[in-house]
């Protein structure tokens, strides 16, 4: 039988410290275990991850340890939670062009990829455009050419 989902080596063993604490998020050395399992997890995974991947596995290797199910839910959704909050916060990208305003390449890239729910871009060419010329002045291009030695 194929499991649902896989967990590398080195990952399991990030995974299996943090397993083996007295408490799993009770003292700051659980929650040290616990960010460096997460770490892994965004560091060796090639795979997307999500609280549901975390969950299978904490779902199995939490039955015996806790074994009345609403103790073991309760212990399961803390990590997952805080695992997915993780997640999210590595997926933002950082430093914002937009909000540095440094580089109008870097800002034009940026407001270039928002788009709306339905998939349609929030700005147009003449947005952004316009965008570029409050921000670094008429001659924008002109004034990046020549700051960067570009013909």
């Amino acid at each position: 039988m194929t499991a649902k989902y896989r967990m590398s080596d080195l990952v399991r063993k990030y995974y299996s410290a943090w397993l083996r604490g007295a408490a799993l998020f009770e003292h700051p050395l659980d929650r040290d275990r616990f960010y460096r399992f997460v770490k892994a997890c965004t560091t060796y995974s090639r795979q997307e991850l999500h609280g549901e991947w975390l969950r299978y596995f904490l779902e199995i290797d939490l039955q015996k340890r806790y074994p009345d199910e609403r103790s073991r839910e309760q212990v399961v959704i803390e990590a997952v939670v805080l695992f997915e909050h993780i997640l999210n916060f590595n997926k933002v990208s950082f430093p914002d062009p937009v909000l540095e305003m440094g580089n109008p390449y870097s800002v034009s890239l940026a407001l270039q990829s928002y788009t709306y729910a339905d998939g349609r871009r929030l700005h147009s060419e003449e947005d952004i455009e316009r965008i570029l010329r409050e921000n670094f002045g008429e001659s924008w291009r002109e004034d990046y050419r020549r700051r960067h030695g570009l013909p």
